[in-house]
Order: structure tokens, then C-alpha cells, then sequence
């Protein structure tokens, strides 16, 4: 209560000086409030820069502390505080409740400023930093749940962006890349014929060769413009992209030779 008080008349250091004997002391310190009055009492003093430095809390505690100061109507600091656990968590390619954090970015972000527009390009900021490229679920997710139709368009390029990485290293990955796009664009044969054999080349099992000779088996069809989930530019930089994860290109290749070439890639399981 006292902590309250100082607080609501602005007398910063003596709230400060309190709350962090709060937090060293052993039985008390487990009470998350004192952790939140710290963050909050960092954010009105001068010394607003050391939020970042100031994150000793585990995740899990810190995403209660953000919801509770979101639920005392503090927005901005709230807002702040959630990037001050997810930047770090991005830095480090840590998984840890990335979900989390991220869908719970995005909701205080768009709260803090509705503009669609501003949302992708910090999207993209956080983005940049991030050194686990798997963190691009969970920021495609928000996208496509908060931008309505240009969310889709936005996550296939990130998915482009993605693949032009070295993925040399983990296989899996990569096939969840091509498994995505082809989720993003299921009236696109020519994409799903790709993405389909991308995938076979990666896991090399009878399920991903059975997809390949089923969309193989569809009638072809011509690529409509009026009908795609994108724009004609991004689907024209996506293709010489998806291609190179090719063994060939079955452009000039009929069926039965993708089949002989593929059933030799299975070897014993043929």
C-alpha cells in the first residue's frame, strides 16, 4: 500500500528505494507486484532506458506482469515492457513463450496505434533482429489474423524472404517454409506443384511423393491473376526462389519422368 502511495503522488525515488528492499527480500520478493512497481517506476523516472536492462524476470512471470499492467490501463508502458522480454528473446533465437509475447505484442501494439500499416513495418523491425528464423510462424500468424487479406500476400513474402536464407542446416525447417506457402496458396497448382516436390526432395517418404503424383494427376491449369491470393509481382519473385530447392525443373519434364526420377530418390521404399 505504501508502494501504491508513493507511487500515485510521484515521489519516484522513495517508491524506488522501497520496492527494490521488497524485491530483495526473500518471502516478499515472490509477490510479482513489486517487480511490476519497479517497471512502472522506472518508466516515469529519467531512468526510463534501464527497462531493458532491468529484466530479471522469467518470461512467464513477466507476460503476468505486462497483463496486469495492461489491466490498470497503463498501454504504452505495458507495450513497453512486452519488448523489453521479446526483443532479448528474439536477439538470442530463444523459443521460449515467443507465442506468447508476440501475439500479446501485436494486440498492444495495434491497441496503442490502430494503423495497419505501422503494425507490419514494427513487424518487420522485430523481424530484422530476430536470429531464429522459426520465429516467422508466430509473426506470420498475427499478421494474417490482424491485416485481413493484405496479411496473406504480407506472409508469403516473408516465407520468400525465408527460403533465400542458409537453411542448409536444418532440413525441416525449409519443409515447413514450402508447407506454409502452399497453405497460403491452395488454388495456385503450379506453386503447390513445386512446394510439393521441394518438400519430397527434403523428407525423401512415400506421404510426400503421393502428394506430389496427386497434384501431378490434376488437370493443369492456367494461372489466373484475377483469381490469386497475391499480386502478380510477388508471385513472379517467389517461383525462381521456390525453384531452387529443386533437383529439376519440372517444367519441361511430363509426369512419367518426374515419377522415374522421384521413385530413384526413394530407393528401397519404391
Amino acid at each position: 500500500l505504501r508502494a501504491r502511495y508513493l507511487i500515485a503522488c510521484e515521489r519516484i525515488p522513495e517508491a524506488m528505494a522501497l520496492i527494490k528492499s521488497c524485491i530483495n527480500h526473500p518471502d516478499i520478493s515472490k509477490d510479482l507486484y513489486f517487480h511490476q512497481a519497479l517497471f512502472t517506476c522506472l518508466y516515469m523516472s529519467p531512468l526510463e532506458d534501464q527497462l531493458f536492462q532491468e529484466v530479471l524476470t522469467d518470461c512467464k512471470s513477466g507476460i503476468e506482469i505486462i497483463c496486469n499492467t495492461e489491466k490498470e490501463g497503463k498501454t504504452t508502458l505495458a507495450l513497453q515492457l512486452c519488448e523489453s522480454f521479446l526483443v532479448p528473446q528474439l536477439q538470442n533465437g530463444d523459443m521460449y513463450c515467443i507465442w506468447d509475447l508476440i501475439f500479446i505484442w501485436s494486440k498492444l501494439q495495434l491497441k496503442s496505434n490502430p494503423s495497419k500499416q505501422v503494425f507490419v513495418d514494427q513487424c518487420y523491425q522485430l523481424l530484422r533482429i530476430a536470429t531464429n528464423v522459426r520465429v516467422i510462424f508466430p509473426f506470420m500468424k498475427v499478421i494474417k489474423d490482424e491485416v485481413g487479406d493484405d496479411g496473406l500476400q504480407i506472409c508469403v513474402e516473408i516465407c520468400g524472404c525465408a527460403l533465400q536464407l542458409d537453411l542448409r542446416e536444418d532440413p525441416n525447417m525449409k519443409s515447413l517454409i514450402y508447407k506454409a506457402i502452399a497453405h497460403f496458396l491452395p488454388n495456385d497448382l503450379e506453386i503447390l506443384r513445386i512446394c510439393a516436390l521441394s518438400i519430397f526432395f527434403l523428407e525423401r517418404t512415400l506421404e510426400s511423393y503421393y502428394t506430389v503424383e496427386h497434384l501431378y494427376k490434376c488437370a493443369d491449369e492456367e494461372y489466373n491473376e484475377c483469381t490469386s491470393s497475391v499480386q502478380n509481382r510477388v508471385r513472379f519473385e517467389l517461383l525462381p526462389i521456390l525453384k531452387k530447392g529443386l533437383f529439376f525443373d519440372p517444367e519441361f519434364w511430363n509426369f512419367l519422368m518426374i515419377k522415374q526420377n522421384c521413385l530413384a530418390l526413394l530407393g528401397d521404399k519404391a
